[in-house]
C-alpha cells in the first residue's frame, strides 16, 4: 500500500513542515504503508510553485491512499490533491494522528 502524504507547506516554515511530515511517515510506515513525502522529491525548495505542484501530482497518481494532514482543507495545493485522488478511486486517510 503506497501513501502521499499531502500537508499544508506554503506559508509554513519549511524545518516544522518537515518534522511533521517524518512524523507522519514513521506512523505510516508503522502500519505497513510504504509513503511518499512531497517534501522528499528532490526538486529545490526554490521551484516555482507550479513545478512542484505537477511534480507532486504525478507521485500522487502513483499511489493506492492519500494522508491529508491537520490543515489540508486551507491550502489550495491539498485541496487540489484530494479532488484528483477522489476522482481518482484513491482511498482517504484524514489527519488522525498529527
Amino acid at each position: 500500500m503506497k501513501c502521499y502524504i499531502s500537508l499544508p507547506i506554503t506559508g509554513y516554515d519549511l524545518n516544522e513542515r518537515r518534522e511533521t511530515a517524518a512524523k507522519i511517515e514513521e506512523r505510516l510506515h508503522n502500519l505497513s504503508f510504504e509513503t511518499v513525502n512531497p517534501l522528499s522529491k528532490g526538486l529545490p525548495d526554490n521551484a516555482p510553485y507550479e513545478e512542484h505542484l505537477k511534480l507532486d501530482l504525478r507521485l500522487l497518481l502513483d499511489c493506492d491512499h492519500i494522508y491529508l494532514a491537520k490543515g489540508w482543507e486551507k491550502s489550495n495545493g491539498c485541496r487540489l490533491e484530494s479532488e484528483v485522488a477522489e476522482k481518482c478511486g484513491l482511498l482517504m486517510i484524514l489527519n488522525d494522528f498529527d
